[in-house]
């Protein structure tokens, strides 16, 4: 008789554990994430610069990833005093000279859509040596979106396809490009004191790091961990102008490089080519494309505008290449062996014909729901025509 094992749950590393949006905390080690604490400064070498210190006081986070945290910080040094910036700390074994190619890339065009890359330098932590990064402070677009449903969604489309235009035009691949990696410009920002600010944003909701066994480094710890901060809610109630940039571009890469690291894109808006190799694969070795972006710009056109995602709730499965299929109203080539194989897919009707009936039931009820909107019929049409032609399930098509 097999005896079944008992479930053992994953062991805890904290005496309290933080039920936030945080980043995992066993990524605090050497060659992770560099602990931060609230009011450091974070300051270029001054055995390299010292004619030209730059000095960034840490306020507030504003997010993390795989790679690196964020933060909100002021400028210490004199030629940005009373400037506010992004404060993107990498992870020590992360390359930073990716990143930074990309960015020397793109000119400093006005109209760029794209966030800028104001300053660049290393610190030295327990956890290693970690490339920092200073943007332009840009808080989000879901939170401001849903708080301005006066925004008009033609011109929201209309900017961000501008962003992923500009980085095609100089060669550059998004790779991660969703909601999540749009965000609003904050100019009025600066007009702000820093105390003033501080008093404006919520208290920072902390949890105290407190391993439940001895560490090996101690330093290597921060000594909270805290979940973000929407700076979005400093952002003008009335209507005010709207500016959107993408940002996030520690995927991006260079066109035609060699180098370039398998899509990462999340299933929601993943093309239809990566997610068919990881569906039959169970990995993903093919980078992202400019066809990957559109795909995905597509996708965030289609929430900006119905309002609910083009593939709610997509999973990486054989339910979602259906799904893909069924929108496109086509099976590439490419696909047919694996498809015919499977007695679920074998059996539907993937046509042109019921794609075009499909949109056409979801049109009719967004027009219905939606009448007096900021987009007319007739700008809704073209929009119609739009995504159908940027959502191609053959990229080669």
């Amino acid at each position: 008789m097999t005896v079944a094992k008992k479930f053992k749950p994953p062991q805890r590393l904290l005496h309290w554990n933080a039920d936030e949006d945080v980043e995992e905390i066993s990524r605090y080690t050497y060659g992770g994430y560099h602990p931060i604490q609230f009011g450091e400064v974070l300051s270029t070498p001054a055995d390299t610069e010292p004619s030209n210190s730059r000095k960034y006081r840490i306020l507030s986070k504003l997010g993390h990833g795989s790679f690196s945290t964020v933060w909100l910080a002021s400028a210490q040094h004199h030629s940005a005093s009373g400037h506010y910036f992004a404060i993107k700390v990498c992870v020590a074994d992360a390359d930073p000279q990716r990143e930074l190619d990309v960015f020397r890339r793109l000119p400093s065009d006005e109209g760029r859509h794209v966030l800028r890359l104001h300053d660049s330098f290393t610190i030295d932590g327990p956890n290693g040596t970690h490339a920092v990064h200073a943007f332009n402070v840009l808080g989000s677009f879901l939170v401001a979106r849903l708080a301005r449903p006066y925004w008009n969604p033609r011109e929201l489309s209309r900017q961000i396809a501008q962003g992923l235009a500009f980085l095609h035009r100089h060669g550059v691949v998004h790779g991660d490009f969703h909601m999540g990696n749009i965000g609003v410009t904050m100019p009025q920002l600066d007009e702000i004191t820093e105390k003033d600010l501080i008093d404006r944003l919520d208290p920072p909701e902390c949890t105290i790091v407190f391993p439940r066994q001895t560490p090996a480094s101690p330093k290597s710890l921060p000594p909270y961990i805290v979940p973000p901060t929407d700076i979005s809610e400093l952002l003008p109630k009335p209507p005010a102008e709207l500016h959107v940039e993408l940002l996030d571009l520690g995927n991006a890469t260079i066109v035609g490089s060699s180098s370039a690291p398998p899509a990462c894109t999340p299933a929601a808006v993943c093309a239809p080519e990566i997610m068919f190799e990881q569906v039959t694969t169970s990995v993903v070795t093919q980078p992202a494309t400019t066809a990957s972006d559109i795909w995905a710009l597509a996708c965030v056109m289609h929430q900006i505008v119905f309002g609910p995602e083009l593939f709610h709730r997509a999973c990486c499965n054989d339910y979602l290449l259906k799904r893909m299929a069924a929108v496109c109203g086509q099976v590439p080539p490419s696909w047919r062996s694996f498809w015919d194989s499977n007695e679920e897919l074998c059996k539907l009707d993937i046509s042109q014909e019921a794609a075009d009936q499909a949109w056409q039931i979801k049109i009719d009820s967004f027009l219905r729901s939606r009448a007096g909107s900021a987009i007319g019929k007739e700008d809704f049409g073209n929009f119609y025509d739009l995504l159908r032609r940027m959502l191609k399930i053959d990229p080669s098509d």
